[in-house]
């Protein structure tokens, strides 16, 4: 067990006692890129002599000053403002489930916290004796890096836009193309990707203006940017004879139902030409809410037209038909968190990482084969 003074080695002190790069060290421990056996196990064992442990099959600094409980690794997860939707607790909480099972590995702590200013949650972290903060919400960059400034930030959100922050999510491109083959092998070839472009969401604190806002600001709007970029590039940068279509379409969360949103969006899918034989929404709410229509329309689900959705919530499961969907892997990102807060801890110049996990396709009753 570290004691409680003991020096944290850092990545640079390993590479200059094994004589590679901090970089190599990284991936090394991390168990990624292509290092050679031998160099892996001389970073390894360096590391682990210098106190690193091995867990789930990576090597990691041991948690700051482990030990006693109020010296142990402390993260806090803050909303700053708004607070999060029901859906989006949903995911937190599943989430949360797999950061706290991580930090009973180190007798870690984390706080769940509300703020109603950004100045609050500064002064909270000054006082507090936190050692990374866990963003689950869309914050405006200049607010991240005010956070950075005191604490290491951990990104947990799903638009990965932002320079310099450690984050971690799915793998969007991965995701949709196992969609896209998933598919194909049932023999749909016609397939439209409906996706809801959300304006002025209550857990949003990110607007619509170009008032100082950066590059990273303007495409946070919608949270699900990149399962739209995802999804273009399958709709428009593919070479295929079959027929995909991307169909966005607006909310304002102040004026719109989802239920109306949806509506606009089959409107639009039932007069696409060929008519789609699959649809595919960007999130479990939007997909039940879609098969509903489409029954209410005298359209059999999966006969006449397959629903897939995101998410593999409760949402999901208890809808009836119960819903095929995409099962984002919470428990997973939650788990990986504190490695990530603590090689930012034991090196802080270390490059940002954008780490990302696979989802998993969740077989339900909405899915069928495309008859010829």
């Amino acid at each position: 067990m570290m004691r409680e003074n003991q020096h944290v080695a850092t990545l640079q002190e390993i590479a200059q006692e094994v004589g590679v790069s901090a970089m190599t060290v990284s991936r090394a421990l991390r168990g990624v890129g292509r290092i050679g056996p031998e160099t892996r196990q001389r970073v390894r064992k360096v590391a682990m002599r210098l106190g690193y442990q091995p867990i789930s099959g990576v090597v990691i600094p041991p948690p700051v000053r482990r030990g006693k409980a109020d010296h142990a690794l402390r993260l806090i997860l803050p909303t700053i403002s708004r607070q999060l939707t029901p859906d989006i607790s949903w995911f937190t909480d599943r989430m949360i489930d797999g950061l706290r099972q991580r930090l009973e590995v180190s007798n870690g702590f984390m706080d769940i916290e509300h703020y109603e200013t950004l100045d609050q949650l500064v002064r909270s972290v000054r006082k507090g004796r936190y050692h990374g903060v866990v963003l689950r919400q869309p914050i405006p960059d200049a607010w991240v890096r005010r956070i950075q400034k005191l604490r290491p930030v951990l990104y947990a959100v799903e638009f990965d836009h932002q320079l310099a922050v450690d984050s971690v999510y799915s793998n969007e491109h991965r995701s949709a193309a196992m969609i896209q083959d998933h598919l194909a092998r049932l023999g749909h070839r016609n397939v439209a990707w409906f996706g809801i472009l959300d304006r002025y969401a209550p857990y949003q604190v990110i607007f619509d203006t170009d008032d100082g806002a950066t590059a990273a600001d303007r495409q946070g709007i919608t949270v699900h940017g990149p399962r739209h970029a995802a999804w273009a590039n399958i709709v428009f940068a593919q070479l295929s004879r079959h027929t995909q279509s991307l169909v966005l379409v607006e909310r304002d969360w102040r004026t719109q139902s989802l239920d109306t949103v949806v509506t606009t969006g089959l409107e639009r899918i039932l007069a696409t030409q060929p008519r789609p034989t699959a649809v595919v929404t960007s999130c479990d709410p939007a997909g039940a809410l879609l098969v509903d229509q489409l029954i209410a329309r005298g359209l059999s689900v999966p006969k006449d037209m397959s629903v897939i959705s995101y998410g593999g919530s409760e949402i999901a499961r208890q809808h009836r038909p119960p819903l095929d969907s995409l099962e984002m892997p919470m428990e997973t990102i939650g788990r990986v968190i504190p490695e990530l807060i603590e090689r930012r801890l034991a090196d802080p110049d270390a490059i940002p990482v954008s780490m990302q996990f696979e989802t998993k396709l969740c077989a339900g009753e909405t899915v069928g084969r495309c008859s010829p």
